[in-house]
């Protein structure tokens, strides 16, 4: 005689769904701090907390829930948006996650930033794939220089936009994408936005590039494949001796007001091998987002496992710049869960 198990059809329709809705990520809500804390960096000098705030154009600023950014032709800082806060429609979102925009509530701005594939993350050396066999990554242009160079203060941080030749713009290709990509600037955060192991550095140069299947960048960043950032990460020395290492910081000095720009001179101009220097480094590479709102997962990560040494001189430098505010020395969106993704390493 058969057996047979009467389940409730409530009980079906209720693991049905269960299993739809999550798919191959688990949904997950609110942000991951590291361990050692948001304000956390590797010279313990200048552990303050300054009121900065960066702003966004939203269309709708009664209703936060249902707000849409505003796209801007060009755009700024970690090439999302363009801070502006002239104008009845400018909400502001800030670092400060006891601020009613402070991270942790990006998402009312935009949902993206609720995403499951959200950066910055922790780097943990063994929750990571080892890729054996890969193609190496190259950087055409390293060398060339630009015909022109803008440095612009976006509210506190800095953000250099060169000028190439068509043929001359930097061109970088192979490990883990699938085209070629261009560069389109370059940018810090104070501190890492990215951890390793749960360390926070004291600073994160971001190095723009999209992809060169499509005619300009503000069509690429849309686009599930459109943008590649190579992220490297400063380390500051202990010692007081070494005052530069790293000559583009000598710029900062003319952008030290908020929303100040500033051309840089034919005898100025430098090549992208002078901040990058080469890209023989190991490195890791997952799929992200853009690190501020909208935060658009559409980024390829390639995040240098060696750091960059900055001097303690040079550090103070990238902090004297003025936001709203004043100064301020952090503007890190703190790490974002990892939800299964899988980070290589090359």
């Amino acid at each position: 005689m058969g057996w047979s198990i009467l389940v409730p059809w409530t009980m079906l329709v209720a693991v049905v769904s269960r299993a739809v809705f999550c798919g191959p990520y688990p949904r997950t809500f609110g942000t991951i701090y590291s361990s050692n804390g948001y304000f956390h960096f590797a010279d313990k000098t200048y552990q303050q907390q300054y009121n900065y705030y960066q702003t966004v154009n939203v269309r709708s600023p009664e209703s936060t829930k249902n707000a849409k950014i505003i796209e801007t032709a060009k755009l700024a800082s970690t090439n999302e948006i363009n801070p502006d806060s002239s104008g009845p429609e400018a909400v502001s979102f800030s670092y400060r996650d006891e601020d009613a925009f402070g991270p942790s509530n990006w998402g009312a701005l935009n949902s993206n930033c609720n995403g499951l594939y959200q950066s910055p993350i922790d780097l943990v050396t063994n929750r990571t794939l080892v890729v054996r066999q890969k193609r190496p990554l190259r950087l055409d242009g390293l060398s060339n220089r630009p015909w022109q160079m803008d440095v612009e203060n976006e509210g506190g941080s800095a953000a250099f936009f060169p000028e190439y030749r068509a043929s001359e713009r930097p061109r970088l290709s192979g490990g883990p994408l699938k085209t070629d990509y261009l560069f389109q600037q370059f940018h810090y955060h104070l501190g890492s936005e990215h951890t390793f192991e749960g360390k926070r550095y004291a600073a994160e140069a971001h190095f723009v590039f999209f992809n060169s299947l499509y005619e300009t960048f503000g069509e690429a960043r849309g686009q599930v494949d459109g943008i590649a950032v190579i992220a490297v990460v400063y380390d500051v020395l202990k010692s007081d001796r070494i005052k530069s290492l790293n000559n583009w910081t000598r710029f900062l000095t003319k952008v030290v007001k908020d929303g100040s720009v500033y051309e840089v001179s034919p005898y100025g101009l430098f090549p992208l091998g002078d901040v990058l220097g080469s890209v023989q480094w190991p490195y890791y590479a997952y799929e992200g987002s853009f690190t501020t709102p909208p935060c658009a997962e559409t980024v390829q990560w390639i995040v240098a496992s060696e750091r960059v040494p900055l001097t303690k001189s040079e550090l103070v430098r990238m902090r004297n710049l003025e936001g709203r505010g004043g100064r301020w020395v952090q503007n890190a969106r703190p790490t974002q869960a990892r939800n299964y993704r899988r980070v290589f390493i090359y």
